[in-house]
């Protein structure tokens, strides 16, 4: 049996949220409510919950503050929110659940299914590389799952991740693969905004890892790792735009 907090200052969202776990999710019990930062502090305190779903912006603060103000992260945290882009990308740099105002019940079922399987003792790492980066406002680590927990990655070490349908392997520096169980697509999105690029189907790069650039119809790239990786025509003066630029 999951003991589950729910911590919101929207009263109807905290009411519908406790209706779904209680109705439809099995094996779990709602110990009670937070109203807000400084409440949800306290609740987490007294009744000691294995897992805390978590709204971010709150009439006395937002998520991340009521994270600053913890030492302990003895529980799994999933962040409960309307759509905010920013807040969403940190979440998917650090690996962390989030749901989507109006919570989606088959979304819930998934969330805590991974709940069950997951390791809380990952938790504190992760919590203390989403605070930093939302301090910052960037995120230089990206948190990739795995079946024992994680592997916290530098960015700039990834040399390419290769898309193979609903994994990606990521190819770095030291010659490590990493398989995770998510599209090339997701990662695609995290990582174009520091200097990586689709250039093929199933091939997402670092531009700064790249040795050569061999013509062709679309080309082909040499990287750090010595692979070859195919450019494809449409992608081409996409490519090599960027590459004059750098």
């Amino acid at each position: 049996m999951l003991k589950v907090l729910i911590i919101d200052d929207e009263k109807d969202a905290r009411a519908a949220l406790e209706v779904l776990l209680h109705k439809f999710v099995k094996d779990v019990e709602v110990l009670g409510h937070g109203t807000g930062v400084k409440d949800g502090l306290k609740q987490i305190a007294a009744l000691k919950p294995e897992v805390v779903f978590l709204d971010i912006n709150m009439e006395d603060g937002t998520g991340f503050d009521l994270l600053d103000e913890l030492e302990d992260f003895n529980f799994h945290l999933v962040f409960v929110t309307a759509f905010n882009q920013y807040a969403i990308k940190a979440f998917k740099y650090a690996a962390f659940d989030y749901l989507l105002k109006p919570v989606d019940l088959q979304e819930l079922r998934k969330c805590v299914d991974r709940i069950r399987n997951e390791n809380k003792d990952s938790n504190e790492t992760r919590i203390k590389q989403l605070r930093e980066s939302h301090k910052q406002g960037s995120n230089s680590k990206l948190t990739l799952p795995n079946l024992g927990g994680f592997d916290l990655v530098e960015i700039q070490d990834i040399i390419r991740c290769e898309g193979q349908k609903n994994y990606t392997t990521f190819h770095m520096r030291s010659g490590k693969k990493i398989v995770v169980s998510q599209t090339l697509k997701e990662y695609e999105l995290l990582l174009e905004e520091h200097n990586f690029m689709r250039v093929f189907q199933s091939h997402l790069i670092n531009l700064n890892c790249i040795q050569k650039y061999i013509k062709g119809r679309g080309g082909m790239l040499v990287m750090d790792d010595g692979s070859n990786i195919p450019v494809s025509r449409d992608k081409k003066d996409e490519l090599l735009g960027k590459l004059k630029a750098q």
